[in-house]
This record gives structure tokens, C-alpha cells and sequence, in this order.
């Protein structure tokens, strides 16, 4: 199909090239339209829907893609019911469509969609609707803003976002780990976590804040990037490319308990091991064996426990991809360090020989 000739994004979806466009698998169909939306620019907002939803469908074929289905699917429901009488049909259907797509597709499948959702016409508000991408641990997810910004999401994380951002801001809330690569725009993209705000307009980073982990890091590999504690009295920083901002409780003070935080920077950090995950490699970077475990449990979904104190301070360096399993990877350890372990149904203890 001639881009010229497609009538609404509902063409786009279904045209072949358009298809392997956002797949990145045919180079000629990936400069057509790399042009031709560069010479379209009155057509951004149309393309960017449709590209969302086609990530979502063609995602959906893959293993490693996974939303809570029951939770997305009370969400929506509950969503319907809160919404006016009908305003308008027309106007609202790719918003509409937008918001199915992210939440739908992922547990329902093509045909379900293409059956409902076109007989079927939605109310919605003039107000930000939210997703929320729920990412089972050992899985990881991928999803489109209707800004154009790409954002991979790593095992057992929480990402909520607006189906379409407002004028004025463009604000998600994160718990777990992210890669973001913003679309530049008049309005400041912020990532909302649990012990920070972080405040961008163009780039790419990476943000971890597991609330276990007790701290937030947020490494920049493209562009400059504000990040700001939820404590009062601890000032911002502003950080480039290969620099990593670390927002950490204090240890407990001996007098009194404290849930003081302290934010510093980290220079020269090695970015694509920071965000090798979201490319399937598996990669400890001179980690102790107690990070690494951590990092293993959520890779693989299995609980880790390590029986020796010393051992969990060990430290290793190893490069795995994704396919090998957890069995495989402490094999390749015990090359290195004298360790033993056993598996305990969904459990494997470690310990020294």
C-alpha cells in the first residue's frame, strides 16, 4: 500500500509494509516510511497509535511479553463503569482504541479486538485515562507512549502511564526497572517512583527502584536528566551520559531509627551493562554474589538463598544470554568460586565447599 493512499490508522495496522516497518525487518519498508513521516509531520499523532498498538499485537506473539490479565482486565471494566453518558463517537475512537490496545491485546488476542472493538463504541471523558503494565518475574515487556517514547520494562516491575499525555505534562509512575527512550517534546517527561522524581525532555536512561532494594538508580546514557528526592532538604542533581544518580536509605542511626536518604552521583559508569537486560544478556559486572543472587531471582524466577555470610561477599564477573538457564549459570560460577548448592523445590540453597 501507498502510505498516500491509507485512509485511517486502522489501514496502517493492516498494511504489510507499515508492519515491517515497526519490526525493523525490511530496510527498504523502514526508510519509506522513515521518510514519509518526516514528510508528514500533520500525521505523527496517527502514526504513533498505530505503531503503539502494533508493538502490543506483535508482542503478544512473543513468550517474554505478559500482562496480569485479570488485574487489566477489572481495571478497564471498572473504568467503563465510571465514564458519562456517550459524548461523541468519532472524535474518541482512537483514544479509545489506544487504550484497549495497551491493555486488551495483551491477554485477548487479534480476534477478539477486531470483533468487539469496532462494534462497540466507548464513552471516555475528556480527562487522562491509566494503564498499568504489571511484568511477572522472570518476563519483560515493552510499550509505546502516545508520545512516540519507548520504554522496556525488566522482570517484576509495575509501570503505570496515561493513554494519552496532557499538553502540559507528560508524568508515569515506575516501580521496578525501566530503559526509557523519550520522544523530545514541549513538555517535561517525568518518572515517578516511590523516592524520586525524575524530570527529562529528550533522551535515553535508565531507572532502577525496586522498593526492596531500599535505593533508586538512574544511569543516563543519552542526554541530561534531573533527578529530585521525595525528602525535603536534599538537593537535586543533574546528570549526563555515563553518569548514574543513587538515591539510598542511611544506615540506621544507633540512637534513633532514621529514614533519612542520601543522593550522589556516580561518574564513568559502564552504561550498556547498566542496561544489558533489556537487550536479554544477563551481565555481572564485579558484583557480589548477595547482588548477584538478586539479580538471579528476578531473572530466572527462582528463590536464591546463599547460606554462607562470607560467600554472599564474593564478587564476580560473567556475560550470560538469555536462553541459558539458572543451573547453567551457577555451573559456570562454580568454575571460579568453590560452591555447592542443592534445589529445594522452587528453592536453590548455596553454599561453600
Amino acid at each position: 500500500m501507498n502510505a498516500k493512499e491509507h485512509k485511517n490508522f486502522e489501514d496502517l495496522i493492516l498494511d504489510d509494509s507499515f508492519r515491517e516497518f515497526v519490526e525493523g525487518t525490511r530496510a527498504s519498508s523502514v526508510e519509506y516510511w522513515k521518510k514519509w513521516i518526516r514528510e508528514n509531520p500533520d500525521r505523527d499523532i496517527e502514526i504513533a497509535k498505530a505503531k503503539d498498538i502494533l508493538i502490543t499485537l506483535l508482542n503478544n506473539r512473543k513468550p517474554e511479553i505478559r500482562a496480569d490479565k485479570n488485574e487489566a482486565l477489572q481495571n478497564l471494566l471498572e473504568g467503563v463503569k465510571k465514564q458519562d453518558r456517550p459524548v461523541t463517537k468519532t472524535r474518541n475512537i482512537y483514544f479509545w482504541l489506544a487504550r484497549i490496545a495497551a491493555v486488551i491485546f495483551l491477554s485477548a488476542g487479534l480476534a477478539w479486538v477486531w470483533n468487539t472493538l469496532f462494534i462497540k463504541e466507548f464513552p471516555v471523558k475528556n480527562r487522562l485515562v491509566y494503564n498499568e503494565i504489571i511484568v511477572p518475574v522472570g518476563e519483560k515487556s515493552q510499550v509505546i507512549l502516545s508520545d512516540g517514547t519507548h520504554v522496556w520494562i525488566n522482570s517484576g516491575s509495575r509501570f503505570k502511564y496515561p493513554i494519552c499525555f496532557g499538553e502540559e505534562s507528560r508524568e508515569i509512575t515506575l516501580e521496578g526497572e525501566a530503559y526509557f527512550d523519550v520522544t523530545k517534546g514541549k513538555s517535561t517527561f517525568v518518572v515517578n517512583t516511590h523516592d524520586a522524581k525524575i524530570r527529562v525532555l529528550g533522551t535515553a536512561f535508565n531507572v532502577k527502584s525496586y522498593p526492596e532494594d531500599r535505593k533508586t538508580q538512574t544511569t543516563v546514557v543519552r542526554g541530561l536528566v534531573r533527578v529530585e528526592s521525595r525528602e525535603n532538604g536534599v538537593e537535586p542533581v543533574l546528570i549526563g551520559p555515563d553518569q548514574m544518580a543513587v538515591i539510598k536509605d542511611l544506615p540506621d542511626n544507633k540512637m534513633k531509627k532514621t529514614d533519612e536518604k542520601d543522593l550522589h552521583v556516580i561518574n564513568k559508569v559502564n552504561t550498556s551493562v547498566v542496561t544489558a537486560w533489556k537487550d536479554q544478556l544477563l551481565i555481572f559486572a564485579d558484583e557480589t554474589f548477595e547482588d548477584m543472587a538478586i539479580k538471579m531471582e528476578r531473572w530466572f524466577n527462582m528463590k536464591i538463598r546463599i547460606e554462607d555470610d562470607k560467600l554472599k561477599k564474593d564478587r564476580y564477573t560473567g556475560k550470560f544470554v538469555n536462553n541459558e538457564t539458572v543451573y547453567e549459570v551457577l555451573e559456570a560460577i562454580e568454575v571460579t568460586t568453590p560452591i555447592e548448592y542443592i534445589v529445594n523445590e522452587d528453592e536453590i540453597i548455596i553454599t561453600r565447599k
